[in-house]
């Protein structure tokens, strides 16, 4: 069922400026926002190359001015909490500084997030108020919609509950899966948002000069730190597409003068597998790359044919950046660099850690407070810093190489997700008795996911189990492989004999590649 939105017009009300120049003492995004505006106010700063067209530093504050009087007037302030999905739209930018003049906190999500699941995450943290697309489908089932954007909508969530407890004084809940596979969110002041921006301009040498292409999600953590706030706070421009398209990207590198590109492997990976693809934009070379490892043979083939090298960039969602590669040279050692300025990195003894390693832990003033909702005494949140899931050392030139995860995510391009959280969905369809989710090596995406399935109902299909995780699940958790099986294989002590499992999918990936059924 499709919705009709009423369009509307912006009108710029200087009642409206002086209340946010007053409140921009609240904010050290949006008086620093407003220094650059004053400063240059007509400077471009979203070039929007698929419309044609590029955002000044003003408009975007104009923008912001219409939507805090948007938020104020669905009775928002610092007792609340949006979620949003507005995805790779200038309005996601100009958004941040309407809530942060406001004081409230801001949850990202991603464009396309199932109704679903923004239900259960507005229910568990207490947002008030979704901002999506106008054709999201299924708004009805979330709860009134009003217009917000030209193509965006405010949500009042039916039945929701405001819970300030859990996020009064953030800035930010960046949604991570978690070590348990339980969706979390941390709980990030504005402070160590700023902090975390500082850390990450001056490693990469990202100044207010340069413009970068915005081809990652922004509602990413990645996004928010190398691409957002960078804007924010200092005036960094960006060419922004709602998607990665390689075809793209020449053009609109040599057109807006790029010079920074933060990435994830498999979109470096397309490039160094289809060279002739693109000519590589000249100017563009200042190459990130982070979300998963970098493979050092694609890095280094990408590096032989462009003469450029890729920069691994290594961070979390409750840490913000933590290391960064910022040498010349490129090697195979599959290094991510130094501590950023203002990070110390230790290695804490770890079972199953290399001799000379340990779980990376991290502390610094980026480092979030903890977990929205969750007991300060949070193991990982320890020490004044964060102990990641991570298993790491140092070389011999005191940069860090990861080795090894103690938790099970599994990445699909970029994205990282828990199998516990699909496994659960499956769970709960009829027909399906037992479930467990993998990852497995995909030469495109990095990792693709299968689900290992028994069933005892006769003609359910790989299609209608793709079909229900679609309705409850976010694109790249949804199983692009489905192995059936008598039963779950089991260790002696009756856990999940996962190397086992693995077998099993590989035997039915090489039965599949030498018969052509899928």
């Amino acid at each position: 069922m499709s919705r009709s939105i009423a369009p509307f017009q912006y009108t710029f009300h200087p009642q409206t400026y002086g209340r946010l120049r007053a409140d921009t003492r609240l904010s050290d995004i949006v008086e620093r926002f407003d220094r650059v505006r004053r400063d240059s106010p007509n400077r471009l700063l979203i070039h929007l190359p698929g419309a044609g067209v590029s955002l000044t530093v003003q408009d975007i504050w104009n923008t912001s001015l219409f939507q805090r009087a948007r938020l104020e007037a669905l009775g928002l302030g610092e007792e609340h909490l949006v979620v949003s999905a507005a995805g790779n739209r200038p309005a996601a930018v100009s958004l941040w500084l309407a809530c942060r003049s406001l004081g409230i906190a801001l949850m990202p999500v991603d464009a396309g997030t199932p109704t679903a699941e923004m239900r259960t995450l507005a229910r568990r943290f207490g947002a008030t108020i979704a901002i999506l697309p106008s054709s999201t489908p299924g708004l009805e089932a979330l709860g009134t919609a009003t217009p917000f954007e030209p193509s965006l909508v405010a949500v009042r969530l039916a039945g929701a509950v405001p819970a300030p407890q859990i996020y009064r004084g953030a800035a930010v809940l960046k949604v991570t899966s978690g070590s348990s596979g339980v969706r979390k969110a941390t709980f990030t002041r504005e402070a160590q948002l700023v902090e975390d921006t500082a850390h990450i301009t001056t490693a990469m040498n990202i100044g207010p000069q340069d413009c970068q292409v915005a081809a990652i999600p922004i509602s990413h953590a990645y996004g928010l730190g190398n691409l957002v706030m960078p804007l924010l706070l200092q005036g960094t421009s960006v060419v922004l597409r709602d998607a990665f398209i390689p075809q793209q990207l020449h053009a609109d590198a040599t057109t807006y003068h790029a010079r920074v590109f933060p990435g994830v492997p498999y979109m470096f990976a397309y490039f160094a597998n289809n060279p002739d693809a693109i000519a590589w934009p000249r100017g563009l070379e200042a190459l990130i790359s982070a979300g998963a490892p970098l493979d050092p043979i694609m890095a280094n083939t990408f590096a032989r044919t462009f003469g450029v090298k890729i920069h691994s960039f290594y961070g979390t969602s409750e840490s913000g950046g933590i290391s960064f590669d910022d040498s010349p040279d490129v090697d195979a050692s599959g290094t991510v660099g130094r501590p950023l300025p203002g990070v110390t990195i230790t290695l804490r003894p770890q079972e199953g850690a290399p001799i000379d390693g340990g779980r990376v832990h991290v502390a610094g003033a980026a480092v979030a407070s903890g977990y929205a909702g969750q007991s300060a005494s949070d193991e990982t949140f320890t020490d004044g810093g964060f102990l990641t899931g991570d298993i790491g050392r140092f070389d011999a030139r005191q940069r860090l190489i990861l080795t090894g995860r103690i938790s099970s995510f599994i990445n699909v391009a970029g994205k990282k997700l828990q199998p516990e959280e699909v496994e659960e969905v499956l769970r709960s369809m009829r027909g399906i008795d037992d479930v467990r989710v993998l990852g497995i090596a995909d030469a495109v995406r990095g990792q693709q996911v299968v689900a290992c399935v028994v069933t005892q109902r006769d003609g359910i299909t790989a299609a209608e189990i793709r079909q229900f995780c679609a309705a409850r699940l976010a694109a790249h958790k949804i199983p692009r492989m489905v192995v059936w099986l008598e039963r779950i294989p089991l260790t002696e002590r009756g856990k999940t004999d996962r190397a086992k499992l693995e077998t099993l999918v590989r035997e039915h990936l090489d039965w599949t590649a030498e018969s052509g059924v899928l």
